[in-house]
């Protein structure tokens, strides 16, 4: 995900890193995520995420190309569908920011 070419046009306008604007993504739509990097820069940067502009994650929306499955969730007994904060919207596919990060889509 951090090499789309929305998150990465998107990064270069706010001056921020791909995984930096995929992490503000989650955060305004209200998803969860995880860090788990142990290197101090990337901790330093997952913390300096800023509020992405209506246009931005409107681009993202809508032009996200990125999308990969990466968890299987029959079997476990659950239905493997959640809702989408912002819209209510049932999704089903997660995004692979970076080695690290798996979000929502």
């Amino acid at each position: 995900m951090t090499e789309d070419s929305a998150i990465t046009a998107i990064a270069r306008r706010v001056h921020k890193t791909p995984v930096q604007v995929a992490l503000a993504w989650a955060a305004q739509r209200g998803a969860a995520f995880l860090t788990t990097s142990s290197k101090s820069q990337r901790i330093r940067e997952n913390f300096d995420i800023a509020t992405l502009p209506e246009d931005a994650m409107r681009e993202i929306q809508d032009n996200l190309t990125t999308k990969v499955r990466f968890n299987q969730l029959v079997g476990a007994g659950l239905s493997g569908f959640f809702l989408d904060p912002p819209s209510g919207v049932a999704c089903r596919h997660l995004v692979k920011v970076s080695k690290n990060f798996v979000l929502p889509v």
